[in-house]
């Protein structure tokens, strides 16, 4: 049973409740078939009675009653009991019968009078009698005729039980015969809505194999309309094969990158100890090849932490805590930070609207502050200037403040082409007019994921020869 699949498991717990809800149903219907049945007996033995009370009367000899053609004359006390022909002394297997208050019977029918000769009337009430294991229901009724002797008259109406139980096995036979049928039909339909329910399961699993087998990332299971607990599961699976795709890529990427730009420094601190070792060299040589050894050595380092955080970033494999921080304080104190780089003799300006508050990371945010920054510093011009403001975003028509704050970033420098605007934020990426300026190529990149992480915006605006403009547009806490 452990090996079976879920859709048999289904489809036996399925059978099973069936033949449950089948058998209680069978029960309860044959226990209220029987009452009904029984009850519906009765109630037509108490009719037949009362109505045959309304067909006898009693006529004396001096009323000289007009004979009438069919009907029934029976001597009684100096007189005549007048019997209609209609008087039904048995119908249905319902038998009536007229006695007199001493149990003997006058006119109609009772087949088990040898077994309830002189029993006495109970008036007015259903009583039942065992005959050789048949079960009778009895029902006596007496009459109100007058008559010389104010005698007591009855008629007494019987009938057998085994008409009920006839018809009640009737009801069984055709129940045993339907409702297997019935359960059969339900399990096939069952069966078909199992298949068709469980079908992104199998999906899931037919792709998880040819993942398995072929290494392709890039399948993804078919998922339908439907909106259930199958269909969402699917769609989750087909979510963690994006995630993973995107790891595998980004993975790859960054092997790639790696041995691409580390390929450079690599190469210039294996020629120059090569190099160097050739022979014997004087002290000062030996001083300039460490220090160019030195020098490509902490660009590989900076290189290699740089990729690291992007990754973990942009693979989002570590946890960060947001929580509610004052980011004009933020930028205030890391712009007098960057004021103590000083590179070309840059003078640095700084213009924030206070109280503002975000809700976000803030060794993130610092970091992003500081790559733009110290980008505006790399591609500044001597004795250049840089401006950063943090301001309040206001709609343009009413002017009203909206949710939005911004941070803009202005320097005077060397300015970015057209061309180089579209692509600054990619990994790696350099202009060939900051080929000479030392850098990793992941400043920009990095500055765009923490923006994306924060659920803000980046901006650029640049023109060669005059400077460039980076904005950031970030959501206010509510």
């Amino acid at each position: 049973m452990r090996n079976r699949s879920i859709k048999f498991k289904l489809a036996l717990l399925t059978f099973l409740m069936l033949l449950i809800a089948a058998a209680v149903s069978f029960l309860a219907v044959r226990y209220a078939s029987g009452v009904v049945l029984r009850s519906t007996i009765r109630n037509y033995l108490i009719g037949m009675v009362e109505e045959n009370t309304n067909k006898i009367a009693f006529i004396t000899k001096e009323a000289k009653p007009e004979i009438s053609i069919g009907n029934m004359y029976i001597e009684f006390e100096g007189g005549y009991l007048e019997i209609d022909d209609d008087f039904l002394d048995k119908i249905n297997d319902v038998s009536a019968a007229l006695y007199d208050d001493d149990g003997t019977m006058i006119y109609g029918e009772n087949t088990l009078e040898k077994y309830m000769e002189k029993t006495p009337f109970a008036a007015s009430k259903v009583w039942s009698i065992d005959v050789a294991g048949e079960v009778f229901d009895v029902y006596d009724r007496q009459l109100n005729l007058s008559t010389p002797t104010d005698s007591k008259l009855w008629i007494r109406g019987i009938v057998s039980r085994t008409n009920s139980t006839s018809q009640l096995n009737e009801i069984t036979r055709l129940s045993l015969f339907v409702i297997p049928i019935l359960i059969l039909l339900l399990i096939f339909i069952m069966y078909f809505i199992i298949d068709r329910l469980l079908s992104p399961l199998g999906n899931i699993e037919k792709t998880a194999e040819q993942i398995s087998e072929g290494y392709d990332l890039k399948r993804r299971i078919e998922v339908g309309k439907n909106n259930d607990e199958v269909s969402r599961l699917a769609k989750i699976f087909n979510g963690m094969l994006d995630r993973l795709e995107r790891a595998f890529n980004t993975e790859r990427q960054f092997t790639s990158d790696a041995s691409h730009e580390l390929r450079t420094p690599t190469s210039v601190i294996m020629t120059q100890a090569e190099y160097t070792l050739e022979k014997e060299r004087s002290v000062d040589e030996y001083i300039d090849a460490m220090k160019v050894i030195d020098k490509q050595s902490k660009r590989m380092n900076l290189l290699l932490g740089d990729m690291l955080d992007y990754t973990r970033m942009d693979q989002k494999s570590e946890r960060y805590e947001m929580e509610e921080l004052d980011i004009s304080r933020l930028v205030t104190e890391t712009s007098d930070h960057m004021t103590l780089v000083g590179e070309k003799n840059i003078h640095l300006t700084v213009d924030v609207e206070p109280w503002l508050k975000i809700n976000g990371n803030e060794v993130l945010l610092t970091r992003m502050i500081q790559n733009l920054i110290s980008n505006a510093y790399r591609y500044g011009v001597q004795d250049g200037n840089i401006k950063v403001a943090l301001k309040r975003v206001r709609d343009d028509e009413s002017d009203a403040p909206s949710n939005l704050v911004e941070l803009s970033i202005v320097d005077d420098g060397i300015g970015i082409s057209k061309e180089d605007q579209e692509k600054i934020f990619d990994r790696f990426y350099q202009s060939d007019a900051s080929r000479s300026i030392q850098g990793t190529g992941l400043g920009l990149s990095m500055v765009k994921k923490i923006v994306e992480l924060h659920h803000g915006e980046i901006q650029v605006e640049s023109e060669e020869k005059k400077g460039s403009t980076f904005r950031v547009r970030l959501p206010l806490c509510n």
